[in-house]
């Protein structure tokens, strides 16, 4: 019996070698997680298929993979031109950029919870808004340690700088400044009989009444009526008429005269119809666009949207130029809001150096200078600031005019800031919609402030 099993297995383990020996290798197992490491190793080395299943590998040799976020490389007007950004520093550096978008709305949200959830994030673009709140969540990392505080002034107007700076550290790198104030098509109110901008609010009101007279279908004022944009266009008017929303000492100061005088002159425009409900910043950029609308608040990023509607860069002041806002009386310094985009980069993230060559390569000349005339982004550099293609541009001398006295939203350092807005907002709803006076609106604005 013992010699009959040694025989079996004798002849087992033979039949096995033959089968070792005879069955070809199954290439396409070796790319199954189960492999071993050295398989695994000498597979990956074979293989140059691109794995972009995972966003920190480089896609080139001795390459990084960049994550970049933000909303404008989401949207139409300035897609193309964030692509040649990127293209720019990937030929310039063997490193790859991974573009991650959402809307403007999302961007603050969607940047934290990535930043909470571990994921890879480099740089980013944001808003004054965005990034006060991400800076309020202690995430971001000091310009002055990557890039070098040399570095930042002799590049940059040290205003430029202040607007990203809280508490000595420069958690915002500058990507373009100006206000948002109004702009206006110069054709509409010449068809109504304007050769000039209103300059007071009286003369604005019969502008608006002439451009009205002109053609009943064109809205005069695309003033923003919903979201938070309403609440950041309302501003600016508070400030005209002499109010605030809050005192220096941080109190709810909106429950005055003012804020009710204020309240009561959007009221009689609406009644008038030249405002009109349920607009938002990128309604009424759609139908200033299609001359549907005379006025309306926005930013230098305007012109992208003429530009991407087929209107030549150098044709853009002939439909879309910026003025200041109409004062109250004659003499009242012009009211607008400081807008701009900056560049923040991440204290987790393993590429900070890469990132700041990054954001090197979007404020330098050449990238600038594409952003700006195909786009109006104004440049911040000491060095695009001193080219005579942007001190003599018509399209940007109205902006920067308006900034010479813009001033930062009221809510811009409060990290409840959206809550603020959104009591703004619909408390000057209910007073557009008939529902509440205009007194009423503002004694519960002041009402529901105090019990934040």
């Amino acid at each position: 019996m013992k010699k009959l099993l040694a025989l079996l297995l004798a002849v087992v383990l033979c039949l096995s070698l033959v089968a070792c020996a005879s069955t070809p290798k199954d290439t396409a197992a070796d790319t199954t997680p189960a492999d071993t490491a050295a398989d695994t190793a000498k597979d990956d080395a074979a293989d140059t298929t691109e794995d972009t299943s995972d966003t920190t590998e480089p896609a080139t040799e001795g390459g990084k993979n960049i994550v970049w976020a933000g909303w404008s490389g989401e949207e139409e007007a300035t897609k193309d031109i964030f692509g040649r950004m990127m293209k720019a520093y990937e030929d310039a550096s063997g490193n790859t950029v991974t573009w991650v978008g959402w809307t403007w709305a999302d961007t603050a949200q969607q940047l934290l919870i990535r930043t909470q959830g571990g994921e890879q994030l480099d740089l980013a673009q944001a808003d004054i808004g965005i990034f006060n709140t991400i800076a309020a969540a202690g995430v971001l990392a000091d310009w002055n340690e990557i890039l070098g505080e040399d570095y930042l002034k002799e590049n940059f107007e040290q205003s430029a700088l202040d607007v990203g700076n809280i508490d000595g550290k420069q958690l915002g790198l500058p990507w373009s400044m100006a206000s948002i104030t109004m702009v206006y098509n110069p054709e509409i109110l010449a068809a109504a009989g304007w050769d000039t901008v209103p300059t007071t609010i009286e003369e604005f009101e019969q502008c608006m009444a002439d451009i009205k007279a002109y053609d009943a279908n064109i809205i005069p004022y695309a003033v923003s009526t919903k979201d938070a944009t309403c609440a950041g266009d309302f501003m600016p008017w508070l400030w005209t008429f002499g109010g605030a929303i809050f005192n220096e000492d941080g109190t709810v100061a909106i429950d005055s005269d003012a804020a009710v005088k204020c309240v009561e002159w959007y009221q009689k425009l609406m009644n008038e119809g030249y405002i009109a409900m349920d607009t938002g910043r990128g309604e009424a950029r759609q139908m200033f666009a299609q001359g549907q609308v005379a006025f309306y608040d926005d930013a230098v990023v305007a012109k992208g949207q003429a530009v991407n509607n087929g209107v030549a860069p150098e044709d853009v002041v002939k439909v879309c130029s910026a003025m200041s806002r109409p004062v109250l009386n004659a003499g009242d310094q012009p009211q607008s809001t400081m807008w701009g985009h900056m560049l923040v980069t991440f204290q987790n993230s393993e590429y900070q150096q890469e990132a700041a060559e990054l954001a090197k390569t979007l404020v330098s000349d050449e990238v600038a200078m594409d952003y700006f005339e195909n786009n109006g982004m104004p440049p911040v550099t000491k060095s695009m600031a001193a080219k005579d293609e942007v001190k003599n541009d018509a399209y940007l001398n109205g902006f920067l005019q308006a900034t010479a006295t813009a001033r930062l939203e009221e809510t811009a350092r409060m990290a409840n800031a959206s809550e603020i807005k959104t009591i703004i907002t619909e408390e000057l709803q209910y007073a557009l919609l008939g529902q509440k006076t205009a007194e009423q609106a503002v004694t519960d604005m002041a009402a529901r402030l105090n019990a934040l």
